[in-house]
């Protein structure tokens, strides 16, 4: 049985004079929130595009579900739920009928789309354009999005940006939820306090490299910072 879900391998991706990714490794294993941070420019977008599948590592391999997704394709995708930070979306489409497209395309059935437009509180504006849609109205319209299709694997970028207080809890209970199903799941926030609740594991990215990682505790007792607020772990670690 597969533990590690997902699997990165020394990958690096560079634009032009920029190295956006160096030689990083990580691995996120079934029933496990790994939680990546760093400033902004630190990688961590360009190395979540790379675990699935959008963006082409220029050395090293990602797994996904035990599949390197240099070699198959689309195939292990389809056990993927993935959230941008910024969502593109079909602007004339309702948010019902862009649902019901990516159901279509993970194999999850009409019930699952009604499930999610509920948990996620679409339900007064699933018939209305998304291109009409507030920050706020196309965030949780991702989050169902990912969730569609049951996947073993879900990879969220900065998930809590324009979510209320109410709905930043009820996506941690989700997330919570989700890895007692078994699955792995990576999360980028800026928000730290959630970081350090919710995550098992967690890397801290600069300048395209993995500088610190493990659990919440573990980094706390790497800068001898017990008390403080999880901020100013991440800043000690950081300067430089």
């Amino acid at each position: 049985m597969i533990t590690e879900l997902i699997a990165v391998e020394s990958v690096a991706k560079q634009y032009g004079p920029v190295v956006a990714v160096d030689n990083l490794s990580l691995s996120v294993t079934a029933g496990e929130i790994y939680g990546l941070i760093g400033a902004n420019g630190a990688g961590k977008s360009t190395l979540m595009r790379m675990i699935v599948g959008i963006t082409q590592p220029d050395r090293g391999h990602v797994m996904l579900n035990g599949e390197d997704l240099s070699l198959r394709g689309s195939a292990p995708k389809q056990a993927l739920g993935y959230l941008p930070e910024e969502l593109v979306l079909y602007e004339r489409l309702t948010g019902r009928e862009f649902l019901m497209l990516v159901a279509g395309l993970k194999g999850a059935d009409q019930s699952q789309v009604d499930k999610e437009i509920e948990y996620f509180e679409l339900a007064q504006v699933k018939s209305k354009w998304a291109g009409s849609y507030s920050q706020g109205m196309r965030k949780k319209l991702g989050l169902a999005a990912a969730m569609l299709g049951n996947p073993t694997v879900l990879v969220l970028d900065e998930p809590l940006n324009g979510l209320d207080v109410e709905m930043m809890r009820k996506l941690r209970l989700r997330i919570e939820a989700e890895r007692e199903g078994g699955r792995a799941i990576l999360v980028s926030s800026h928000v730290m306090s959630f970081v350090e609740r919710v995550c098992d594991r967690v890397g801290i990215m600069q300048f395209g490299k993995l500088i610190a990682e493990g659990t919440p505790d573990e980094i706390r007792l790497r800068t001898g910072l017990a008390n403080e607020p999880f901020e100013d772990v991440f800043f000690r670690l950081t300067q430089r």
